[in-house]
């Protein structure tokens, strides 16, 4: 009995761990505690690193523009309570622009493994792609699916 309680409480530990480090792992954001220049640094490396491998070069020139809206805004101040109101509330909103950007490339950039079994064989093999490489390639494979019904190269054109 205690045996199992030991093994029990183990898996529990390891559990816990496993989830904080996930929780390491979540999107930057952007937000109002913090020093502002240290926070577009922030942004700045995490954009170039590879936990955002999948952001567009639209994205990341639209996340560089919206701070540099932000440190034009802020000026000579370090925290955003030192601003006016009328001009919290536009670095606020480039703010959420940002956060909203990094979200969604930080979910696009996940990386998930699969164990798949190629064509003629039974031993699986790891597949490892990020959610949108998973995501092109179902569309193509659709596209190629809906070609091959559109267009029956199997049917007689000529009249014999």
């Amino acid at each position: 009995m205690i045996r199992m309680l030991s093994i029990a409480v183990l898996l529990c530990v390891a559990g816990a761990t496993q989830a904080k480090e996930k929780g390491s792992k979540e999107a930057v954001q952007m937000n109002s505690t913090a020093p502002v220049a240290e926070q577009i640094q922030e942004v700045e490396k995490a954009i170039g690193s590879e936990r955002y491998s999948e952001i567009s070069m639209e994205e990341k020139s639209a996340v560089r523009q919206a701070l540099s809206r932000i440190s034009t805004l802020m000026g000579e101040h370090t925290h955003i309570s030192e601003v006016s109101p009328q001009t919290k509330t536009e670095i606020f909103n480039q703010q959420e622009k940002v956060n909203v950007i990094l979200t969604e490339a930080h979910a696009d950039s996940r990386l998930v493994c699969r164990r798949e079994r190629s064509t003629g064989s039974n031993f699986p093999q790891n597949v490892c792609m990020t959610v949108a490489q998973r995501r092109k390639a179902e569309e193509a494979a659709r596209n190629v699916m809906n070609n091959n019904q559109r267009f029956n190269n199997y049917a007689p054109t000529g009249g014999r």
